[in-house]
């Protein structure tokens, strides 16, 4: 059964998602390849459902883009953030702190990979392998920063957004 106002209840909450996902990306800019959005795609995806976390994270690659403009970066985000909901979704009964790090850190330690793949597309595997070689470096700190955040951060933001709401799917 339809409850009343649940449309309008969902789309505020993708609206509230987006946002924090914008404000953790503008907190972080200044350091390289270390950022929150991994995690908060993870929490978000496991508290709010995949429907709603995909809609966050597309509307979050469309405001990207908007402010950055439209280039191979930022292209990216509309597949590279869906592939993590999709992962998330799929190991979404997994209670474990540490399993949870190793899946963000290795999503991180493979960013520069799937980044790469729209170079593959757009300009050959000659541009692929040196995007992904020359961001070997960032992708290494990118995968240690999501682990560590992923380990200290996940279980608190996960049970902090338990008190604050229910799921709106459910």
């Amino acid at each position: 059964m339809h409850k009343p106002g649940t449309a309008i209840r969902q789309m505020v909450l993708i609206a509230a998602m987006t946002a924090v996902l914008e404000a953790a990306k503008f907190a972080l800019n200044a350091i390289a390849n270390v950022e929150l959005i991994t995690l908060l795609v993870m929490v978000y995806t496991r508290k709010f459902g995949w429907k709603l976390t995909l809609a966050s994270v597309l509307l979050f690659a469309v405001l990207e883009s908007m402010w950055w403009g439209v280039s191979i970066w930022t292209a990216t985000y509309f597949y590279v953030w869906p592939i993590l909901v999709l992962i998330s979704a799929l190991t979404s009964n997994v209670d474990s702190p540490v399993l949870n790090a190793v899946i963000a850190g290795v999503f991180g330690l493979l960013f520069g990979v799937l980044c790469a793949l729209l170079t593959l597309i757009t300009a050959g595997w000659k541009a692929a392998a040196a995007w992904w070689i020359a961001g070997i470096p960032y992708d290494l700190v990118h995968g240690i920063a999501n682990a560590i955040i992923v380990l200290v951060l996940y279980k608190p933001l996960y049970t902090a957004l338990g008190h604050l709401y229910t799921n709106p799917e459910g």
